[in-house]
């Protein structure tokens, strides 16, 4: 746990000036580079080594100069969003901002809350976005069911959201409703605010989804610490906890807080607290393979269950997967049924399927399984 225990110690004294878990010896930086990449954090991760006196400057200098490259990202991303807001209230399309690009002014500096994407709410419809989009020299990429997704060269990636949450969520309910409290500008403009309560919600309803489906890394934990501890009066959180627990996240959501007070107050981890610790560190910011994996076989309760899930979905997948394989779907979905029977004909004709999926499938074991399992049922989710 040395390296693990290095990596939130560097957290704790960029946020904090100090560090609590215990270190048996000096960390290898290359390692903590690694780990900073996989968790999207390069810029605090290295704002905290820098306080760390057991490291020289020539021995911070890999991750220093990836933290000058997340830097430039993010600079770049902040040039792309004013021209972004600047389009969508010129074609009077209401909008909202979300997750990293309202964050990041609760940080010590703006550049320590990375994304890897802009992430936009709106209600216009999908050809009207399409078309914004492609006007501003954005590639359209995929439809990822919540979200239309678009890249622009170098750097920016966007997703553009229908709705923050799919149905098979047991909160979507509630955020289904959002615009119906949003804030609108101050000037006039389309743009729309989240209120901070709802801002909350989201942020934790989404750290959830990450954690049941994927596997989920330390940003979206340190985005509920530094919130907690930086939003003050803005915030109503005892009517948000409220809310928390109508949609039975509030345990879960206490958990996080003891954690992470345990990582940056007083560092007593029990046995359960390492297991959770290093399921957040492998999971990377994203998940990996194998989270996603484990987290399909622990839902589907069988293996043949799954099996089965994952044939249909590769021969028939829904629109969103289909969309960017066959482009005209985005305007006209009626025609799903006809582009299922062409990639079936592909499949028929052009060889094996789903290699992969078999090969990710049978390299994830019984006893990890288990252990997600475990965890998700400590914390009260499905």
């Amino acid at each position: 746990m040395n390296n693990s225990y290095a990596f939130i110690n560097a957290i704790n004294l960029c946020l904090n000036g100090k560090k609590v878990l215990p270190q048996e010896e000096k960390a290898d930086v290359q390692k903590m580079l690694a780990l900073a990449k996989k968790q999207a954090i390069a810029n605090i991760v290295y704002c905290g080594l820098q306080k760390d006196e057991s490291y020289s400057a020539e021995e911070l200098r890999p991750i220093g100069e990836y933290a000058e490259v997340c830097t430039f990202q993010y600079l770049r991303q902040e040039q792309e969003l004013l021209r972004l807001c600047s389009a969508l209230k010129k074609e009077k399309i209401r909008f909202v901002l979300l997750k990293g690009s309202r964050m990041r002014a609760f940080y010590p500096s703006p550049e320590m809350r990375s994304s890897c994407d802009i992430d936009i709410l709106t209600d216009a419809p999908d050809d009207t976005i399409l078309a914004v989009m492609q006007s501003l020299g954005y590639q359209y990429e995929k439809d990822n069911g919540t979200t239309l997704n678009f890249t622009l060269a170098p750097l920016v990636a966007v997703e553009m959201h229908r709705f923050l949450f799919d149905d098979r969520l047991s909160f979507h309910g509630y955020f289904a409703s959002v615009w119906d409290h949003v804030i609108p500008a101050q000037d006039g403009s389309t743009e729309c605010f989240l209120t901070e309560e709802d801002f909350y919600l989201y942020m934790i309803a989404h750290l959830v989804k990450h954690f049941t489906r994927y596997g989920c890394g330390l940003r979206p934990l340190l985005d509920l610490y530094v919130y907690e501890r930086e939003a003050g009066d803005l915030c109503d959180f005892a009517a948000a906890e409220k809310k928390l627990e109508e949609m039975d996240l509030l345990y879960f959501t206490e958990q996080m807080r003891e954690l992470l007070k345990k990582w940056f107050e007083d560092g007593n981890l029990t046995e359960q607290d390492k297991e959770l610790t290093n399921y957040l560190l492998n999971s990377g910011i994203y998940g990996t393979e194998m989270t996603i994996q484990a987290n399909r076989f622990r839902r589907s309760g069988s293996l043949c269950g799954l099996k089965a899930r994952l044939f249909i979905t590769h021969v028939f997948p829904p629109l969103r997967i289909m969309r960017p394989m066959y482009p005209r779907l985005l305007r006209c979905p009626v025609f799903l049924p006809v582009a299922w029977i062409a990639r079936l004909l592909r499949i028929l004709f052009r060889g094996k399927m789903g290699e992969k999926t078999h090969d990710v499938m049978k390299s994830v074991d019984g006893e990890y399984i288990s252990q997600v399992s475990d965890i998700m049922k400590r914390l009260h989710l499905q």
